[in-house]
């Protein structure tokens, strides 16, 4: 990484460039020394150092009131120097302006006083003086850089390192997340790191891990795309620093009152990718005023990349938890099914028989007040099944999926077949979860009643903006038992499910024997 000028913890150039400031003040007898220096792609002139921290902060960026002696050395008077992150200002009543220029951009030591004069420019005006300073400004400047250069990369590499041991190694994730941030606040040497994840989108992110976070508010954040620094570096897809949050002009509708509790003052927000996916957002942060700079941007940038091996691990667990806690929840829906379902659909059809062979009117209202009342319940736990499978029910499934999840009922030795009919495509998870419960209770209706010995389930993407799914048997077709048409009340509430989503619901002989239930549904419901 090239080190233009002091970052990531780093006073590699304050450190060569002090001597040589001391030396300037000493010979001109003056009591305020700063370096000043613009780099080509780092946008305003900023402090490289001061004489003492009261003057300004490090790389902190500033404005003056004149213009600059580029090429030769000059005496000024009442120069102001304005920082550009606070109300804060240095006002010389005369100084003396030494320049110099390198490949990366012009700089200048100014020393000088608040009040009285100082040595005409004159005594650094001989040749040999000026070849001096320039060349030992120029040399130190390059070994600094190296330097920096070189302890800069160290560091990175150590806490690469550090997140690769823990990805592999790591008890559990948030053991993981934690050596990130404590990578990331170590590198930077800031105060706090925190990291902020997708909750239940892409859309809103909040706060998952924290390292140095006080306040409950600050943890609880929920940052939408644009939205504060994290919302912005997202939104551009790169780094984002700032020195001073509350004032910072480019954040919109920032949790600044939240920020401030907290007491962080600068910050820096980086996109961590997995794939082409933003996968978190990474920050770090200090509850003093810190002028991150280039050299930080890029060196947070860097370490996001490294940071992308502890997200993996957490997707991939987040997956595989995901599945197990989907097969645990299937299993038991299946099983209610397969007992209380099918307890209800018995009660409800015995009573709605009995019913009609009754010839006391009492007895027919009352045992059609059962019907009705297992109709009602039989309903109430399909919805209820239904949410235990889908979860929070939103988002998509694939056409395939309903495939997989109609095949994921007990082996009960009939031999099926699946069958996807054009393409893969996404379908609203509420429509694939009711073509899953339609197409498994026609395979259990057709594996335990129908005598069939082989069975097909079709999935029918073909036509445009709608899904059909089709489960044909080869055995016994009962129209009685099994038409809507006919009144079944468990056929009743599957036709209702699907005709509440803008679908259709018919079942019918198969061509040459046996039975076909086809359920089609618009791709995105029709809404009510």
């Amino acid at each position: 990484m090239d080190y233009l000028v002091d970052g990531g913890g780093l006073q590699a150039i304050d450190d060569a460039l002090r001597p040589i400031l001391d030396e300037i003040r000493e010979l001109l007898a003056a009591d305020v020394a700063l370096v000043v220096y613009e780099a080509r792609r780092s946008g305003p002139p900023h402090v490289v150092l001061s004489g003492t921290a009261d003057w300004f902060l490090p790389n902190e960026p500033v404005v003056v009131n004149q213009e600059l002696p580029r090429h030769e050395p000059a005496s000024l008077v009442e120069l102001e120097i304005r920082s550009k992150l606070r109300r804060h200002a240095v006002r010389l009543g005369a100084c003396v302006v030494v320049p110099w220029r390198d490949a990366y951009g012009v700089g200048a030591v100014i020393v000088g006083t608040a009040g009285a004069p100082v040595p005409d420019p004159a005594s650094l005006a001989d040749d040999a003086l000026r070849k001096h300073y320039r060349s030992t400004i120029a040399r130190a400047l390059r070994e600094a850089r190296r330097s920096g250069a070189v302890q800069l990369n160290r560091s990175l590499r150590g806490a690469a390192r550090l997140v690769a041991e823990a990805a592999v190694d790591g008890p559990n994730v948030p053991a993981v997340l934690s050596a990130v941030l404590t990578s990331a606040r170590d590198l930077l040497r800031s105060e706090v790191a925190y990291l902020a994840v997708p909750d239940g989108g892409p859309g809103t992110f909040v706060f998952d891990q924290v390292l140095g976070i006080r306040t409950p508010a600050f943890r609880s954040l929920r940052v939408q795309l644009g939205q504060g620094l994290g919302g912005l570096a997202r939104e551009l897809g790169k780094p984002i620093r700032s020195a001073n949050y509350a004032a910072d002009a480019r954040l919109q509708a920032a949790p600044v009152s939240e920020t401030r509790d907290e007491g962080i003052i600068s910050a820096m927000a980086v996109p961590v990718l997995v794939g082409r996916e933003i996968a978190a957002v990474l920050y770090v942060g200090d509850r003093r005023m810190r002028a991150f700079t280039s050299v930080d941007e890029d060196l947070l940038e860097e370490f996001a990349g490294h940071a992308s091996l502890g997200l993996r691990r957490r997707l991939s667990e987040g997956h595989r938890a995901e599945a197990v806690e989907r097969s645990v929840r299937e299993r038991v829906a299946y099983d209610l099914h397969d007992s209380v379902v099918r307890g209800l659909v018995t009660i409800g059809f015995e009573a709605e028989q009995a019913g009609f062979a009754a010839t006391d009117p009492e007895t027919a209202t009352r045992l059609a007040a059962i019907a009705h009342a297992a109709e009602a319940c039989l309903a109430r736990l399909r919805g209820e099944l239904g949410t235990l499978v889908v979860g929070s029910g939103a988002g998509v499934m694939q056409a395939s999926e309903v495939l997989e999840r109609i095949d994921g009922l007990p082996d009960r030795g009939v031999p099926r077949s699946l069958e996807l009919e054009g393409d893969d495509v996404d379908v609203a998870r509420e429509v694939a979860e009711a073509l899953v419960r339609v197409g498994q209770e026609a395979v259990a209706n057709a594996e335990q009643h129908s005598g069939c010995d082989r069975l097909a389930v079709r999935v029918v993407t073909a036509v445009s903006r709608v899904v059909s799914l089709q489960v044909t048997d080869n055995g016994t077709f009962d129209d009685a038992a099994r038409s809507p048409a006919a009144g079944h009340f468990g056929m009743r509430a599957m036709g209702s499910a699907v005709e509440s989503l803008g679908g259709s619901l018919a079942v019918h002989p198969a061509p040459v024997r046996g039975t076909v239930v086809e359920a089609t549904i618009p791709v995105w419901p029709v809404p009510s």
